[in-house]
């Protein structure tokens, strides 16, 4: 244990809580209300794909309604897929091919469907303001309102007023591409500022990146990334990799994340394990199992603790 000693003239912290101006929804997939950046990794047929649909299939209350959109960029459109173009042909978008044209679109999209909301936002909060008392309007504002009829015209009643509309972005079988494989290159250097921003201001995007190869995707993706599921790999390799971003919730115990593998290879179910660290911390398996890691000796081999979770709202279906 370190000794600490108290000194003098001690300067204090405070706590600059800026109050966000949205509401941004809680996913019952993670148990949080941050924008997930996520990579699922696992090897060929693991269920990679089924996993993500489901997920955002789970969260179609925040993903596939009203204003919200999924982009979903991979060159293999399979049945899921057509599923999920059918059943919500506006919140769905399907692209096949990753590109800096395509993604471009596609971020060019998103921005003016974002700016799109906020102008409709600032009328809403000006009418509201003039609704409940007109002086609480400027003159320039009531000029607005006279001139634009107080827009009688318009359905404020399905205007989501919460937040800005949320997207979430999908990327399947695309390991080659510099965007996600070289942070280094032009492209790769152009996505990251995206990476880096796509919580905030003009996107409020969830992210997911799908590989066969972890170690394949660019680093400052797998270290900045909020959330890995990961499916048994043979290759010590990209586990050991997994292992070093994350070792904080294993105890620091290499043992205790292989033996965690180990247990969801035996079951041969297609069970992952699930990594999130954001606001809130966890290793589970899947959704519903939570782990415990007891303090062992870094020899000893112990199986991990899985406590399911009472009253688990997520029943994510392999």
């Amino acid at each position: 244990m370190i000794k600490t000693t108290n000194i003098k003239n001690q300067i204090k912290i405070k706590e600059l809580n800026f109050k966000s101006p949205y509401t941004f929804p809680t996913y019952q997939t993670t148990g949080d209300n941050s924008f997930m950046l996520s990579l699922i990794a696992g090897v060929r047929n693991a269920g990679k794909s089924t996993l993500v649909l489901n997920i955002i299939e789970t969260e179609k209350k925040h993903l596939l309604e009203g204003d919200a959109k999924v982009y979903f960029v991979s060159p293999t459109k399979d049945a899921k897929i057509e599923y999920f173009i059918d059943k919500y042909p506006k919140n769905f978008v399907y692209v096949d091919e990753l590109t800096v044209p395509s993604m471009k679109k596609i971020l060019g999209e998103i921005e003016q469907r974002v700016v799109e909301w906020k102008n409709q936002y600032e009328i809403y909060e000006i009418l509201s303001r003039y609704l409940k008392n007109p002086k609480n309007c400027s003159p320039e504002e009531l000029f607005y309102l006279q001139e634009m009829d107080f827009f009688q015209n318009d359905d404020f009643g399905k205007f989501d007023v919460e937040h800005p509309c949320l997207s979430t972005l999908v990327i399947d079988d695309s390991v080659g591409c510099p965007m996600i494989c070289d942070g280094r290159s032009k492209d790769g250097r152009w996505f990251q500022k995206f990476v880096l921003r796509h919580r905030h201001y003009p996107y409020y995007c969830n992210v997911f990146v799908l590989t066969q190869y972890i170690k394949a995707v660019a680093k400052y993706y797998r270290t900045n990334a909020s959330q890995i599921m990961l499916f048994p790999f043979r290759d010590f390799n990209c586990l050991k990799a997994v292992f070093d971003e994350y070792s904080i919730l294993f105890k620091n115990n290499i043992n205790n994340f292989l033996n965690l593998i180990e247990d969801i290879r035996k079951r041969n179910d297609h069970s992952f394990v699930n990594i999130y660290y954001d606001k809130i911390q966890y290793v589970r398996i899947g959704f519903n199992e939570e782990c415990d890691f007891t303090a062992t000796p870094q020899c000893a081999v112990e199986k991990p603790k899985c406590i399911p979770r009472m009253g688990a709202e997520a029943h994510i279906k392999n």
